[in-house]
């Protein structure tokens, strides 16, 4: 009889995220042969309408359970309580894709994509405590009670050891699992019909304004490289803007006082974003911490020049294919910049690297790399 694997998706949500992506892209990129073994279960939210999603599971080769089940805090961990007091003995193994590995359950797989909320948090100092405290407990406990751990990056699995003080034991437990790309092929299909951007000469990024992202550096850097920069070469923003601060603003609306150099462009659809992306003289990543970083692979894919912060995962996951900053620094983002601009000879050599390092990273790889984690802790635990 095959053993019946639990795959949560309960965290896909509509609007598109990295999470949701990542969830899907595993879905999707099961070996064909791991379904004459296992049995595939696909665990989502009742209602969940994402077209992508459907498009996976749809074909009927997974049996969908559906269940309303909070995407975080405690409430989570009591619908997953509730549900598994009731449906427990229908699965052998659970995975949990995200970072809310379930409290109260034993010998599942836990998937840690980083632990941003140790430094960043988007809220007051009060909610900043209560949430990371909350959050350091359900990562505490996924790693001591989980089978085992999927960590996207050896730097995530290297944080994990060190700020958990993990033993041996422990640290056996985390299996590093890198992210893919194919995503932009398979799911890059334009869902909607506004016009299309077009802008000469531009640095490209693309995400949210989240504190770790670093926003503010950037945009103090810019000011600072525009002065050298011939008048024509705008930064180009696209994402939520949802997090820019007073300052921030203040900054924008002082770099574009006498044209415009800074552009958000809102959520586009993925016609446009291949489209900024294709016609970028460059993407810039100032992030200031990522337990991954999916952009890195996007502007190898594009074949775009990869200008980028040299912390946390991402030297690890570009290697030699960017141009790095130290994103604590604004003269220092700013001088890459600039170089950039001034020594465009160097923009093939970036592309060529980044062409070669796309290929160590594949979804497929990741798929493959899940089930075969999924039967060592099944042969474990039997």
């Amino acid at each position: 009889m095959k053993k019946r694997i639990l795959i949560d998706a309960t965290t896909v949500i509509e609007k598109k995220d990295g999470l949701s992506q990542y969830i899907i892209s595993i879905l999707y990129s099961l070996p064909a042969a791991a379904f004459d073994e296992f049995h595939f279960m696909v665990f989502i939210n009742k209602g969940v309408k994402r077209k992508e999603l459907w498009d996976v599971i749809g074909n009927g080769k997974f049996e969908i359970i559906e269940a309303k089940i909070a995407p975080i805090g405690p409430r989570r961990d009591l619908d997953l309580f509730l549900f598994f007091r009731k449906f427990r003995d229908k699965f052998d193994l659970f995975h949990s894709t995200s970072n809310q590995y379930p409290l109260f359950l034993k010998n599942g797989i836990a998937t840690v994509h980083d632990i941003t909320f140790k430094k960043y948090l988007n809220s007051n100092w009060w909610t900043f405590n209560m949430a990371s405290r909350y959050l350091n407990l359900v990562i505490s406990r996924s790693i001591k009670n989980a089978a085992a751990v999927i960590a996207v990056s050896e730097f995530t699995r290297q944080d994990l050891i060190q700020h958990y003080q993990l033993n041996d034991t422990m640290q056996k437990k985390i299996k590093v699992i890198y992210e893919g790309w194919e995503h932009l092929i398979n799911n890059l299909v334009d869902t909607g019909s506004e016009q299309m951007p077009e802008f000469e000469h531009y640095l490209f990024y693309v995400g949210n304004t989240r504190l770790h992202k670093n926003m503010k550096n950037l945009l103090r850097a810019f000011n600072i490289a525009a002065e050298q920069l011939p008048p024509g070469i705008k930064l180009v923003i696209s994402g939520d803007e949802g997090f820019l601060d007073e300052g921030d603003k203040k900054l924008i609306k002082e770099i574009n006082r006498s044209g415009e150099r800074i552009v958000f462009t809102g959520f586009v659809s993925k016609a446009a974003l291949e489209h900024l992306f294709r016609n970028a003289d460059a993407f810039i990543f100032p992030s200031l911490y990522e337990g991954f970083g999916i952009p890195v692979l996007e502007s190898f894919y594009f074949k775009k020049p990869l200008l980028c912060s040299d912390i946390t995962s991402l030297p690890e996951i570009a290697g030699d294919a960017a141009l790095y900053f130290d994103p604590e620094i604004p003269e220092n983002i700013a001088a890459v910049i600039i170089y950039f601009f001034k020594n465009r000879d160097i923009e093939k050599i970036l592309i060529a690297k980044g062409i070669e390092r796309l290929k160590l990273f594949s979804w497929k790889k990741a798929s493959a790399e899940t089930v075969d984690l999924y039967r060592a802790v099944l042969n474990k635990t039997s």
